[in-house]
């Protein structure tokens, strides 16, 4: 269907989950065009009408942290140079395949976490329905030499697919580069990480004055900053510029989060990569050593998560998306916000919906359904309050519409 069609559609006889919190209720969702023209009792006159009923309408679900240009196929092992041995113009191809495939399990939007003019194209792609897929909010990535996002590439390979820069002047060069070619926010580090080659997650990545330059260079452009932190003087650090998010949070502590709640600040946790790599992390082709590293920060991790949400801090719907993690699986986020982090399945959802929008920039668009914002929305077979893992199971995702274009329909 296209979002063109006159006439309005209307969703009947659903219960109606609609991403702010809100208790469920019956109700008929209308698509007018690309957006939701009402939240009402009955259809209007003349309005097409599909009968939904035992089914549950929720809004289009967000993953906040994804890494789309990663292998797409089917092998049974994650190459980890896959990206520095495969020309760019593949690697958008499978970039646009994944955004496909997260659609398919009801996710209408994604926040694309390490990218650079590949990401905008997709995104730009997506955007004018020439492809079908989830809609890519497109973080230009920036990284200090033998920093976590430079160490994916080993020290001997010329090619260095991300985009490093050093010192306060190179840092606001790198943030006004991404800002020309159409990235959405920015993306940094300030600490090492788990899967990246030779560093340790307790290395600092930037220096508080380079940190400092790319948030103030970024926000002066209207763009937001998000850092990837899995130690408590990453966190800081990112705190005291003012960055928008931390992404993993991997130590986070009460006086951390107290900092993270009184500022607004976002955690996504990214629970799914860890899950993933202490799961099945050896037969995806993870090195011992990022086995190693996931291990020792999982205690943390889960901890880190309840401290966020006993302190009130925003936790917004974020899988790590990647080679190592499939693209399909986002909904196993809400399990383990549930499992893991204290999480009732109605804050889970919330969690990838209101609060994911409000994460990437989009809650005057997207997140909830109210009348006015894009009819981005997903039919769901069951009761995911009563189930939340139901929502992992593709053949449950009925209908996903796309401002208003439904893209998904089994039925």
């Amino acid at each position: 269907m296209s979002a063109s069609d006159a006439r309005p559609l209307a969703l009947t006889g659903g219960t109606l989950v609609d991403g702010t919190g809100a208790p469920p209720r019956r109700a008929t969702v209308v698509i007018a065009g690309d957006l939701i023209g009402a939240i009402a009792e009955a259809p209007p006159a003349g309005a097409t009408t599909i009968d939904v009923r035992g089914r549950t309408i929720l809004p289009g679900l967000i993953d906040a942290h994804v890494h789309l240009c990663s292998y797409a196929g089917d092998a049974a092992r994650a190459d980890r140079l896959w990206s520095v041995t495969t020309f760019e113009e593949e690697q958008v191809l499978h970039g646009a395949a994944n955004a496909r495939t997260a659609l398919l399990a009801g996710f209408t939007t994604v926040r694309d976490m390490a990218g650079a003019r590949a990401e905008v194209a997709i995104k730009h792609a997506l955007d004018a329905f020439v492809l079908e897929g989830a809609r890519v909010v497109s973080a230009g990535f920036i990284g200090m030499t033998g920093g976590h996002g430079d160490l994916f590439t080993p020290p001997a390979v010329e090619r260095r697919p991300s985009v490093v820069a050093d010192g306060v002047d190179a840092c606001r060069a790198a943030v006004r580069r991404h800002a020309r070619d159409g990235a959405d926010l920015i993306k940094i580090c300030t600490s090492g990480g788990v899967l990246s080659m030779g560093d340790r997650s307790e290395w600092r990545n930037y220096t508080l004055e380079e940190t400092r330059a790319i948030v103030d260079e970024a926000h002066a452009l209207a763009m937001r900053v998000a850092a990837h932190a899995h130690t408590r003087a990453g966190i800081a650090q990112a705190l005291d510029a003012g960055v928008d998010s931390i992404e993993h949070g991997s130590q986070l502590d009460e006086a951390l989060a107290a900092r993270m709640a009184e500022s607004g600040t976002r955690l996504v946790a990214t629970l799914s990569i860890h899950e993933q790599i202490r799961l099945h992390g050896r037969e995806r082709g993870v090195s011992a050593e990022s086995l190693a590293k996931a291990e020792a920060l999982h205690e943390g991790r889960v901890r880190a998560v309840r401290v966020a949400k006993a302190a009130g801090v925003r936790v917004a719907c974020g899988t790590d998306s990647s080679s190592v993690l499939p693209f399909g699986l986002h909904a196993w986020e809400l399990e383990l916000l549930c499992r893991d982090g204290g999480f009732t399945p109605m804050e889970a959802i919330v969690a990838a919906t209101r609060d994911a929008a409000e994460t990437v920039g989009l809650a005057e668009r997207t997140g909830t359904l109210e009348p006015g914002k894009w009819a981005d929305l997903v039919v769901v077979d069951g009761d995911p309050l009563a189930d939340v893992t139901l929502l992992r199971d593709r053949e449950r995702i009925r209908m996903v519409f796309r401002e208003g274009r439904r893209l998904v329909d089994r039925g």
